[in-house]
């Protein structure tokens, strides 16, 4: 009878075991072989009787850790003698619990000596703590710690507004907060200003998740907060913290410090210490990328646990000097020098004790904390801010996916490309395997991304061992004017000044853009100035930082990106963006989030395929760093057009302009005088006889207001349209319909635009509403055009008591739809109504026939039809 001996390389998890056969007369020199054999890639280079074998048991409750090391084994005999017999160490066969351990020699195990500490010298063996001693092993590391709390030397709050009262002088009206001392003031822990809230797809705020958490004993709910800088993500977080304890860490590195607000140096150290862990396995597997991969994570892991544990323990602390210690309190502590020196010295400190210990006092520590919090109904958070840095900066590409190594585990060749490296798709940072750690944790994570793209919060997921508890918060409040100016009111005295109206709009979107003001009014020398230059200066100061912040942002985007998309994407958005009043389309999913989430926020227009970009410095900003760079050199040129185009034919150019729709009214005026059937765009066409019997004549283009008519809003859309004056073009209202409207020298017969403008065809239910937008008579009605809009239902009837809608015996009713129309743009047309007999021409413009209508056959204007059509080529391209 063959038995089998189960065996594990050291490092590796009980699934990577393996079963080796025992032969009758074997040895323990055959034994080391035989496992050389078995594993000859991951044993590559060393000989066969170098390995260290071990007799070890392994009890059951120690199969769930994720990497089994040396020093965590107690029960072990070394198996030293070569020509030692099997039978005679298993006469009766090895049981379920022995396992041989296979160690490397030293020279190739340096990097599993210790997961928790860089290979050293003369390195003294590591704690094994019984399970039954945690709880005292534990108290004697806090009780022999010295952390002096910030509590101890509080600020005195009068100090604080003496402070503030001499740096804001005439600007100030309540203390703002501050951090530490009196001169330190922080106002990102203002918290949410507005009391408006971060929301997720089913309107669940972040605390409304933790506190659904509150007592759970696993499968705590994963967040993913995904915004540019400014939008409230941090805010969102501070503010939790005045209510649950938060655990709060600002991922960065030596080079990669992002955050302004907050420093973690314990996280740089976390940083250096993973990346040694992989340089270290690196050099011993020698280009075997999926035990590189498996033990990095691995080894990672184990040193996540560990700095976690420190900061759990942290907690414990302060609770241990305060039983009722506020959330708000800890949050403070854990962010102060004193904080990050007693983590600090509790991470050295841990580093003293095996993994098997270690995970037993992490569980334990959780228990307790578990316990004591769960009664208060106090909810318990990890949050790592600034998280991008995890996957760009920290084993950058050199980890690989795990739903990919699932995937392809039966065909681990799809993962690499013909020179054997990870296809890029596949490649991961730390970002995975810390995610992975810690969502197993009984805390909320939140994982918070400043140009974290939705595709690196699904390498979150990915690594996550329970899905299904995963959320994503990417809706996050929209700042307008009004919002700023009440804001910053609420912050400082603004009597006797204010913010200009233009420069509220400048800085409207994301709250952070305006919340410089204060910062600079804090540092500004108001003796100098009157109240109100003082103010101008610090609004210019923070509009130049916000812009300058923006145009680095993008210049890093540009110049990582070598293929020059993402330049030539920010240049069409950019002319988009003047052309159609601010609104944007993107040829893909991926564009759109890539703008989205890494440059600047973006909502979506009622008609549910545009997007709004409500944030105008973000485009001064791209433009600006677009024009110096020259990285694109058609869009400076395409813009100098646009610009000079609307200057020719008198139209005003506003930062965020609706040019397209004005262009699109100028160049028909283009036709004045022509018979209708000798339109370019209407030839081939079987006209009805109207079109033979008038002439185009558009003297005219202007709303209600400007061709006299004192009604207001859409009412005095009605008003023009019951009256119904020849040759003027109405600019209408949006409940109108129609994006342009006219009536002929004989009011029976009228004209009419509807445009759309996107990067990508036009979907069908926006092509019918375009047909239905320019039906005059079906204005103020809903987008079918059957349906009363209730709001307008007044407007509507009194619309058709006019008899307008029944006395059109003819419409023409031109669809401007660019590039195209998804299933392709119908040829023009006749309607004709079989009950009234009128007879509309149905005509469609297209990129493919747009020279018809944006015609070069008339000498006037003829060079602003060729560079706008080359304008809007270049938008449109994919």
């Amino acid at each position: 009878m063959v038995n089998k001996l189960f065996c594990l390389l050291e490092g590796d998890s009980m699934k990577n075991g393996f079963p080796v056969d025992m032969e009758p007369a074997m040895t323990v020199g055959d034994l080391r072989e035989k496992i050389k054999d078995k594993k000859s890639n991951d044993l590559d280079r060393i000989d066969a009787d170098r390995l260290i074998l071990w007799l070890v048991s392994i009890p059951e409750d120690m199969r769930q850790y994720s990497s089994i090391l040396f020093d965590s084994l107690r029960d072990k005999e070394e198996l030293d003698r070569p020509r030692t017999p099997l039978s005679k160490l298993f006469p009766e066969g090895p049981d379920d619990s022995t396992y041989i351990f296979v160690q490397r020699p030293p020279q190739s195990r340096q990097a599993h000596a210790h997961v928790l500490v860089p290979p050293r010298p003369s390195t003294p063996p590591l704690k094994c703590v019984p399970q039954g001693h945690i709880d005292q092993e534990l108290a004697v590391i806090l009780n022999n710690l010295q952390h002096h709390r910030t509590s101890d030397f509080v600020v005195d709050s009068k100090e604080a507004e003496a402070y503030q009262k001499k740096r804001l002088g005439p600007f100030f009206k309540r203390i703002l907060p501050y951090h530490g001392t009196a001169a330190d003031i922080k106002l990102v822990m203002l918290g949410l200003e507005l009391d408006r809230k971060a929301r997720t797809t089913t309107n669940e705020t972040l605390r409304s998740i933790v506190e659904g958490d509150i007592g759970a004993l696993s499968g705590n709910r994963v967040i993913a907060m995904v915004a540019p800088s400014g939008s409230g993500k941090t805010a969102t977080v501070i503010d939790l913290a005045t209510k649950h304890f938060v655990i709060y860490c600002v991922c960065s590195t030596p080079s990669a410090v992002i955050s302004a607000d907050f420093n973690d140096p314990n996280f740089i150290t976390l940083a250096a210490d993973v990346e040694m862990i992989y340089t270290a396995i690196e050099s011993e597997e020698q280009g075997n990328l999926i035990r590189i991969d498996e033990k990095t994570k691995a080894l990672a892991r184990q040193r996540v646990y560990l700095e976690f544990l420190a900061r759990l323990l942290f907690l414990q602390l302060l609770l241990n000097y305060t039983p009722g210690l506020e959330p708000e309190q800890y949050f403070r502590e854990q962010t102060t020098t004193g904080g990050a020196s007693t983590i600090r010295t509790l991470v050295h400190k841990l580093r003293e004790y095996d993994t098997i210990t270690i995970e037993a006092m992490l569980h334990f520590t959780q228990t307790k904390l578990h316990a004591h919090l769960v009664p208060r109904r106090l909810g318990l958070v990890i949050a790592l801010d600034e998280a991008q840095v995890t996957e760009n900066y920290i084993l950058a590409g050199k980890l690989i996916s795990p739903s990919a190594l699932n995937d392809f585990r039966n065909n681990m060749d799809a993962i690499f490309d013909s020179k054997n490296h990870v296809r890029s798709i596949y490649r991961r940072g730390f970002l995975t395997p810390l995610s992975a750690a810690l969502s197993g944790m009984r805390a909320t994570l939140v994982i918070l991304g400043t140009s974290l793209s939705l595709q690196n919060a699904d390498h979150v997921y990915s690594a996550l061992d329970k899905t299904v508890n995963f959320t994503r918060i990417t809706d996050f409040p929209q700042f307008d004017s009004i919002d700023i100016n009440k804001m910053i009111s609420d912050l400082v005295d603004l009597s006797d000044c204010e913010i200009p109206p233009a420069k509220r709009i400048k800085l409207s979107g994301r709250a952070r853009f305006s919340l410089g003001i204060v910062k600079r009014l804090n540092i500004a020398d108001e003796t100098q100035f009157s109240k109100q230059a003082t103010l101008d200066t610090a609004i210019d100061l923070t509009i130049e930082s916000v812009k300058r912040g923006l145009r680095e942002g993008v210049s890093t985007i540009m110049k990582s990106d070598k293929s020059g998309e993402a330049a030539r994407l920010l240049s069409r958005m950019a002319l988009a963006y003047r052309l159609h009043d601010s609104k944007i389309s993107f040829s893909s999913q991926q564009q759109s989030d890539f703008v989205n989430k890494s440059l600047c926020r973006l909502r979506e227009h009622p008609d549910g395929v545009h997007l709004i970009m409500d944030e105008p410095i973000v485009l001064d900003a791209v433009e600006e760093e677009l024009a110096q760079s020259g990285t694109d050199p058609a869009y400076k040129e395409y813009m100098d057009q646009l610009v000079q185009i609307l200057e020719n034919f008198g139209l005003a150019t506003t930062s965020k302009g609706d040019a397209l729709e004005p262009l699109v009214r100028r160049s028909l005026q283009r036709f004045n005088g022509f018979l209708l059937a000798d339109l370019p765009f209407l030839q081939g066409i079987a006209l009805p006889n109207w079109c033979y019997n008038l002439r185009l004549q558009i003297d005219e283009i202007n709303t209600p207001a400007g061709f006299g008519y004192t009604s207001t809003g859409t009412a005095a859309d009605q008003v023009f349209l019951t009256d119904c004056p020849p040759n003027k073009m109405l600019i209408a209202k949006f409940g109108t319909r129609p994006d342009g409207a006219w009536f002929f020298s004989d009011k029976r017969y009228a004209g009419s635009l509807a445009v759309k403008f996107y990067s990508s065809n036009v979907p069908q239910a926006k092509h019918l509403e375009n047909i239905t937008s320019s039906n005059i008579r079906s204005c103020f009605l809903q987008k079918d055009g059957k349906k009363f809009n209730e709001t307008l239902k007044r407007i509507r009837d009194d619309f058709e008591t006019s008899g307008t809608p029944s006395s059109l015996m003819g419409i023409l009713r031109i669809h401007i739809a660019l590039p195209d129309v998804q299933s392709g743009m119908p040829a023009t047309y006749v309607l004709t109504d079989p009950k009234t007999g009128a007879e509309d021409v149905m005509v469609f413009i297209n990129l493919a026939n747009m020279d018809t209508f944006f015609y070069e056959g008339i000498e006037e204007r003829r060079d602003e039809m060729v560079k706008l059509k080359n304008i809007i080529r270049y938008v449109c391209q994919k």
